[in-house]
């Protein structure tokens, strides 16, 4: 899992411009997946973004592996893990290795092809084409982008 900022023109990082953050989980197996957009990238989003995998998956104990972002550390996330600590398991890889997370190439991919040489006139618009690729992605591009083989089973 990852989070990635959205900006609606993002050369143009200042204050005050329009600015939301894409939430992600993937399943590397099933190619299933959760991608959320909120305007806050706190705990608080970072815990509603595990209930909802929680929900998707409500059969299975679910590890969750991502960085060491504040939100990932916070006391807020430290409680909830514990509370949940029977369904979830948050794994933290170790800091500056955005090459053992599987998600960073796949917002490397949405950014090539959706955002850097695309302009769109709002924020919300921008959101829908990025909600529509991930919901349009096949599960044979979907490992290719991650780098796993084919014949990986669950």
């Amino acid at each position: 899992m990852d989070e990635t900022d959205i900006h609606l023109c993002p050369d143009l990082r200042t204050k005050g411009l329009q600015l939301c953050y894409l939430f992600g989980s993937t399943d590397p197996f099933s190619g299933q997946g959760l991608y959320e957009i909120y305007d806050q990238k706190a705990s608080c989003q970072f815990c509603f973004h595990l209930e909802h995998l929680m929900d998707m998956f409500p059969d299975y104990f679910i590890f969750v592996v991502g960085d060491n972002a504040p939100a990932h550390r916070s006391i807020a996330t430290t409680d909830f893990l514990k509370a949940h600590q029977d369904r979830v398991e948050f794994v933290p890889l170790p800091t500056y290795s955005p090459n053992l997370n599987g998600i960073e190439r796949l917002w490397r991919v949405m950014r090539d092809k959706l955002l850097r040489s695309i302009a769109y006139d709002t924020l919300p618009q921008k959101c829908a084409v990025i909600m529509n690729f991930f919901r349009s992605l096949s599960f044979d591009r979907f490992i290719s982008i991650l780098g796993i083989a084919n014949n990986v089973t669950a």
